[in-house]
């Protein structure tokens, strides 16, 4: 059986059904919804990554789940974690042990992955792509726009030339069947103004044929497009911008890892900062950037 953890809840009864084995794929964004399957199997595998984006609980009342932790999970070993936060496959690391690491990665062509590897796994991953597997060149592409500006979570300005950047890529050969996403680095609002905007430029068959996404890090986890094209959407008037690390919960460098790594073939990071005057070294977007 291969299906979604909601059609495992729908479609199992766990008292009459058993099976040797259930492999849990995707766990570091799987909440505790995914103790349902783990409770199926005689033997689990937990597939995941703590460097890829964990689930978010909003809105949720942390004091009612402190009091229900303390009510129901008294002897259960690290009960503190099961408060909604900490992932299916965060719960696996500290209880299971024995973790099997994988190291060779066959998504992106070598110059894509770097940042992420330098990120997040020191260099470890080995990718197993060349670079003249993708006839895209560069890989990687630094695109700043001029004279833009931040608006609440939106750049309009970026959003107008990653839609302009999208539509002549699609009359070019060289995007030939190409599939294409965009992921903004900084809230969904910038996502959702590129879709409008995308939407009135390309036909519903164009956007279907290229399996056109524009989302958030989290929307693009576990998946990938030939080409990704990044909003940074962030500009200042003020220089420099606020640090930008990966912060307590690592929340900024889990989105930079996804978003950086969601690209096969090419990568455009569009931006409104000059790199050494609005950021600081250090800051996550300037080490994108650079």
């Amino acid at each position: 059986w291969i299906m979604p953890l909601t059609r495992v809840a729908e479609t199992f009864n766990p008292v009459q059904t058993k099976f040797d084995v259930v492999i849990i794929d995707e766990a570091s964004q799987c909440d505790l919804m995914g103790l349902i399957a783990i409770y199926l199997a005689d033997q689990v595998v937990i597939v995941g990554d703590h460097e890829q984006v964990s689930p978010l609980s909003v809105a949720q009342n942390t004091t009612f789940v402190d009091n229900l932790i303390r009510q129901f999970l008294k002897g259960i070993p690290n009960a503190i974690l099961y408060d909604g936060k900490a992932s299916v496959y965060d719960l696996a690391r500290q209880s299971f042990g024995g973790i099997l690491r994988l190291t060779e990665h066959f998504r992106c062509v070598p110059e894509i992955i770097q940042f992420s590897n330098n990120l997040c796994y020191n260099f470890d991953l080995k990718p197993l792509r060349e670079s003249n597997a993708s006839k895209l060149k560069p890989a990687t592409i630094s695109f700043r726009v001029t004279g833009a500006s931040r608006d609440g979570k939106t750049n309009e300005q970026e959003a107008i030339n990653i839609v302009s950047l999208i539509v002549a890529a699609c009359k070019m050969d060289a995007y030939k069947g190409k599939t294409m996403g965009v992921i903004s680095l900084l809230g969904d609002e910038q996502a959702l103004l590129i879709e409008r905007y995308l939407r009135t430029q390309l036909s519903d068959e164009e956007y279907s044929n290229r399996r056109i996404i524009c989302g958030n890090s989290a929307h693009f986890q576990g998946d990938e497009r030939d080409v990704i094209f990044l909003s940074m959407v962030d500009s200042t008037d003020n220089p420099p911008l606020a640090l930008r690390t990966d912060g307590a919960d690592g929340m900024y460098k889990k989105r930079y890892n996804v978003a950086a790594s969601r690209a096969c073939d090419q990568m455009w990071v569009v931006h409104s900062l000059d790199t050494k005057t609005d950021l600081k070294p250090g800051d996550l977007r300037r080490e994108l950037l650079e």
